[in-house]
Parts: structure tokens; C-alpha cells; sequence
């Protein structure tokens, strides 16, 4: 194995002293401030810093055994008490030493912890350094298979565009992407996202090889009369057993980590598809708590955590008090989830994406949502966003050091699922008024409609959640039931991609239908702010119309002015494979487009957005070395179309 000695070289004896104590001194310090916790004799501090090493080494099997039983929340906890626990422990066992409460030790240990946490920081040079450097620490344990033969990395950048890369690395704002270029002769791609432009569809594509029934972020379906959410434990699990011919992009031997489906891993880790009843994924995470319940590993996601929440508050305010629009209220529990996705899923991941590495695996595939759920709430070029772009950068840097340890060469893949594209949503636009709300106006309030609401944060706290977790997932999917049960229209949005289902009807109604059972619905639609189209099967086959024209998208034929002629030409055949699903709506929406500012309407509450088409949210990444090539067989008019197409293309990297 290769060794990067900078980084895993043992400290000095002189600069073991030197922590040594400095230990002494943090310790000092934190029970000179906490009034609750006395000391008569001062020598016991460096006793103390002594003894709670020594209890460290000797509880930590016990602490390993509580996070094996209660998932990644476990571990949080007992980084969060346990440290108290042994300082407490610590300074009773030793005379001359006062402790009032466990509040005290509490305070005093995570002070301590703090302070230690930073000195070792300082002592290694930078953050970075601890990092990987407690990574491979903790895994001298772990027993590498070597291989001649190369292994796969493929790293999703979720919801990044190829534009926003490209633009970010021509500014020099991501050395390490920019390293992979400039160095090691990588190459970028777009390819162009079918709709819908959504994590589901595209990441089904890539992993299963097929994404076929999956019109949107989550649908109704007709003949069983049931909603179905992509990120939904249930829901990914259905879409997986549909789609999977037990040949997906990792069936070889690979690892899934963090992603909604397994692309037929024997290996799934934080796989949503996998979570439910899959008792194999869930131990799978609990080997990974040990960089979480040490004081280093634990004390630096915190920190991050805790700035990064901070900074979010500041962020939205700044959006306010410099009246930056499009914008959206980012409410209260978006600050943890930012902290989530951008600190702790994040150095999770990336901490299991090196132990498996270090183990040696044929090939893993890891889902990064940090910049997809910022651009969502911020805006997709806004400061934030890049910012956190920016630290996806470190991870491609960490994992590009990762590689020197490993027993085996490693190609690293970027890749992301689809773009974003950004405006005022529609109820912006309306005041306040949903496009469920106009519709009810339009049938005259005698319907009930299911509102849209944004869903994909869901996952990010799913996956963390211990196995327990499902029961208030369960309970969510009832209250959806019941919901259902209660309307006679179905009405979701997918970002600008809105769905129309009339469950009276159990089979997709025409055109003719539709006018003959809703009269004056799709005028009225057509001719409403922020809609630009509507797509509906008709006995000619299926027509996307706008106010002034429509297309067949069967044949081609136009009549007045094409709807799509400022898009895409893959477009025609992508609505037309849409419109062809067996689950489709049976009215599809698309908000109106502006060529010049780029904006589109969400029909859900977020300011980025993706699903539909308009701007750069179908246009995604594939960065890659250059000696793999694509295949023209692979091309569709000079570009790469679809995800099915990207599987066939990673698939075809892979040693055979």
C-alpha cells in the first residue's frame, strides 16, 4: 500500500509532550470557568488529562457497542454525552476534586474537548490533515483486497449543472475538480437529463439501467390508487423491485452509500430503497461510528455544523436586507437539515467512501446533496450554493489522497443527476395563490386537491435516522393515504413539471375527455401566468399545446407557433416518452420559461428548481478521464441523452 507519510507519519516525542500538555492546559482552563466543577490541587489536571485517556481507550469498545444498536443518531448522542460521561468519571475517581453536577462536567468536558479539538488542528497543520488522517487510523483493522485491475469511484455531485462547474472552475474557485483537469487529463461532459429532470429518474437511469415509469418526484397511480414517493422508503423499494434486472452499474461487487437506490450492490449503506427491513444496510452504517464518537472526528463536525448553521442565518438574512429575488422563507428546520447534508452526511460519506477504498472494493457509488439542497433554498448561482460546490472540491481532494493509501488504482467519476434552473415560484407570481387553489376555481370548488409540497429533504433525515426510523416514515404515508382518500384530483409538482390526475377516471383521459367532463380547464390553464404548456393524449396521439399553438408530439406536425421551439430539440422526444409512460398524468404542466433570465415557475415552494425543462436544469455533468471514451453508438445527434444512456456508458468503463 502506498503511504502518503505527511499524513499518517506518527507525531514526534517532542511534539507529544508539547500536546501533552497543552491537554493539561485546556483541561485546566475549562474547570478554572465552570464554577460547579473545583479543584484543590492542581497537579490532579494532569492526572485527570491521564486518566481520561486511559478511559477513552478502555470504553470505547462499550460506546461501539451502544452505536451498533442504535444507528448514526446513537452515535451523535454518545459523541454528545459521552465525552461528559468520561470527564465525569475522571474527575471523581480522583480526590481534591468538587463536582456539583453533571452539567458542570457536561460543560467543562465539552470546553475541553473544544479546545483540545483546535490544538490538534493547529498541531497537524489544518483541518484536512485530522481528517483523513483519523481515517486512517481507525482503519489499520480493516484487511485490503488488492487487484490489478482498476477500481470505480463514481461521485454524484447532486444537482449541479454543467454550466455552474464550468463556470466555477474557469473563476479558479475548485482547485481540486480544476487539478483533475489540468493534470491528470480529465475531461467534461454535459448530457442532457430526460424528463422528468429529477434525482428519481436520473439516478434509476444510471444505477438500474431503466427509469421507465417514473413521471415525476412522485406520482399517483391509477390502477392501484396509491401515491408513490421516490424518496419514500417504500416508495424507492417499489421503483428499485420494478426496475432492477439484478445487472445495475454496481453489481459487481460494489457500494452504495447514500443514494435512493442500490444499482444491485451487495453492499448498501444510508440506501433508501434498502432501508426498510433490509437489516444488512442498517448494520452496514453502524460499522462506521467510530470517527463520530471520537473526541477529533465528533468535535470537528460540530464546529463545521455550528458555523454552518450560522452562516445560513446570516446568508438569509443578507438575501432580505439586499432584497435579492427570487427568494423563499427559509424556515427553521432548514438550518439543521443545511448543517446535515453539508457537514455530517457529508464527512460521513466521505469517511465511508475511504474505508471502503482501503478495503479495496471494485467500485463505489456515493450521492453528495450538498449544493442540490442550498440551491434549492438560496438560489442556484447564489453565494451559498457556490460555497458549497466549493466543498465538494475538498472532498474530491480528499478522496484524490485517499487513493495513495489504497491497495489498488482507483478512477474517480463526477457525475451529477440533473441541473437547476431558478425563479419566482408560481404562488410568488399569484400572491400567494397555488395552482391547485386556480384549479379548484376552475371546476368550481367541488374537488379536493392534494397540495404540492417540497419532499426531497426527506431523505437527507431518513437516512440517518436509527432503525426505528420507518415508524414515523410509516405514519407519514398513512396521513398521504388519508389525504388521498379525501380528493378527487391529484395535483403534484416536480419543480416547474406539474402533474394532473383525475382519479374518477381509472384510465388516462383524452382530450375530447377532458373538455366533455372538465369544460374550459385546459383554456383556462393555458391562458393563467407562469403556465407555458400543457401535454394531453389525444386520438391522434399525444399534443403539447400552449396559448398560441401546439405540437403532435407523435409526428411532429405543428399548427401556429411551436411550444418548444425555444428548448432543446431532444425535447419533442423526451415529452413524447413522458407522455407514453403507463403512469403519466393525464394533464402534464409546464411553467413558462424566459430565454433571456433563464426563470421558470416551481409549482412547489423552492427557488431553485428542477424537473421540468427551461434553462440549465436537464443539462448535468460527466467528468471523466480521457482515455475512457464515449462510444458513438452512445450519442444522440453529438450529445449523450437520458441516464439509461450514461449507465450503458459507465457500464462500458467497467473491467469486464
Amino acid at each position: 500500500m502506498n503511504k502518503d507519510l505527511s499524513l499518517d507519519k506518527p507525531l514526534t516525542l517532542n511534539q507529544r509532550i508539547f500536546q501533552f500538555f497543552l491537554n493539561v492546559i485546556c483541561l485546566y482552563f475549562a474547570i478554572y470557568i465552570v464554577d460547579s466543577v473545583q479543584i484543590n490541587n492542581y497537579f490532579f489536571v494532569v492526572i485527570a488529562v491521564v486518566l481520561i485517556q486511559f478511559i477513552q481507550w478502555a470504553i470505547r469498545p462499550f460506546f461501539g457497542l451502544i452505536a451498533r444498536v442504535s444507528g448514526v443518531v446513537g452515535i451523535l448522542a454518545i459523541s454528545l454525552f459521552g465525552n461528559a460521561v468520561i470527564v465525569w468519571i475522571a474527575l471523581h475517581i480522583l480526590p481534591e476534586v468538587n463536582v456539583e453536577s453533571f452539567l458542570g462536567t457536561f460543560i467543562t468536558a465539552w470546553i475541553y474537548a473544544l479546545l483540545t479539538t483546535i490544538i490538534n488542528w493547529i498541531l497537524v497543520s489544518q483541518s484536512d490533515d485530522v481528517f483523513i488522517a483519523q481515517i486512517l487510523k481507525q482503519s489499520k483493522h480493516i484487511s485490503s483486497k488488492k487487484s490489478e485491475k482498476p477500481g470505480f469511484i463514481f461521485m454524484q455531485l447532486d444537482g449541479v449543472s454543467a454550466p455552474i462547474l464550468e463556470g466555477q472552475i474557469k473563476a479558479g474557485n475548485l482547485p481540486n475538480i480544476t487539478k483533475l483537469i489540468r493534470k491528470d487529463d480529465y475531461e467534461l461532459n454535459s448530457w442532457h437529463t430526460q424528463i422528468p429532470s429529477t434525482t428519481p429518474a436520473s439516478q434509476a437511469g444510471i444505477l438500474l439501467g431503466s427509469n421507465e415509469g417514473i413521471p415525476a418526484f412522485r406520482w399517483y397511480e391509477k390502477d392501484t390508487e396509491k401515491m408513490v414517493v421516490a424518496n419514500q422508503m417504500s416508495g424507492a423499494a417499489l421503483i428499485e423491485k420494478r426496475l432492477s434486472n439484478g445487472n445495475g452499474l454496481l453489481v459487481d461487487g460494489g457500494v452504495s452509500i447514500g443514494n435512493l437506490f442500490s444499482g444491485d450492490a451487495p453492499t448498501n449503506i444510508m440506501v433508501m430503497s434498502k432501508l426498510e427491513g433490509d437489516k444488512e444496510s442498517i448494520k452496514n452504517v453502524r460499522e462506521y461510528n467510530s470517527y463520530f464518537y471520537s473526541t477529533l472526528g465528533f468535535m470537528r463536525s460540530i464546529i463545521l455544523s455550528i458555523a454552518e448553521m450560522v452562516k445560513e442565518v446570516y446568508q438569509a438574512k443578507r438575501q432580505q436586507s439586499l432584497g435579492v429575488t427570487p427568494r423563499i422563507k427559509r424556515h427553521g428546520s432548514y438550518v439543521f437539515l443545511r448543517a446535515m447534508t453539508n457537514v455530517l452526511m457529508r464527512d460521513l460519506q466521505t469517511y465511508i467512501v475511504i474505508q471502503n477504498m482501503l478495503k479495496g472494493v471494485n467500485s463505489i457509488y456515493v450521492d453528495y446533496l450538498d449544493y442540490d439542497e442550498v440551491a434549492h433554498h438560496a438560489g442556484m448561482a447564489r453565494p451559498e450554493s457556490l460555497a458549497s460546490l466549493r466543498g465538494l472540491d475538498w472532498v474530491v481532494g480528499m478522496v484524490e489522497r485517499a487513493k495513495l493509501h489504497s491497495p489498488r488504482a482507483y478512477e474517480l467519476i463526477l457525475i451529477s443527476d440533473h441541473g437547476q434552473s431558478q425563479g419566482p415560484t408560481f404562488k410568488q407570481l399569484h400572491d400567494g395563490k397555488s395552482l391547485e387553489m386556480y384549479i379548484n376555481d376552475f371546476l368550481n370548488n367541488d374537488t379536493v386537491l392534494k397540495e404540492s409540497r417540497p419532499t426531497e429533504e426527506n431523505k437527507s433525515l431518513q437516512t440517518i435516522l436509527p432503525t426505528k426510523s420507518s415508524k414515523p416514515n410509516k405514519k407519514n404515508e398513512q396521513k398521504q393515504a388519508e389525504e388521498l382518500n379525501q380528493s378527487n384530483i391529484v395535483f403534484t409538482g416536480s419543480g416547474n413539471l406539474g402533474n394532473i390526475w383525475f382519479k374518477d377516471h381509472k384510465k388516462r383521459l383524452s382530450l375530447e375527455e377532458i373538455n366533455k367532463y372538465y369544460p374550459e380547464l385546459i383554456q383556462s390553464l393555458l391562458i393563467l401566468e407562469g403556465i407555458g404548456m400543457v401535454i394531453v393524449k389525444t386520438a391522434n396521439g399525444y399534443i403539447c399545446m400552449s396559448k398560441s399553438g401546439d405540437m403532435n408530439l407523435s409526428s411532429g406536425k405543428v399548427n401556429n407557433n411551436n411550444p418548444l421551439q425555444k428548448y432543446s430539440h431532444h425535447e419533442q422526444k423526451s415529452l413524447f416518452r413522458l407522455s407514453q409512460m403507463k403512469n403519466a398524468p393525464d394533464i402534464i404542466v409546464i411553467s413558462t420559461y424566459d430565454e433571456v433570465t433563464g426563470e421558470v415557475h416551481a409549482f412547489e415552494e423552492l427557488v431553485g428548481n428542477h424537473g421540468g425543462i427551461g434553462g440549465w436544469q436537464t443539462e448535468a455533468i460527466l467528468l471523466h478521464p480521457k482515455k475512457y471514451k464515449i462510444n458513438k453508438k452512445h450519442l444522440d445527434d453529438g450529445d449523450i441523452v437520458g441516464a439509461e444512456t450514461v449507465h450503458k456508458i459507465l457500464k462500458s468503463w467497467l473491467p469486464k
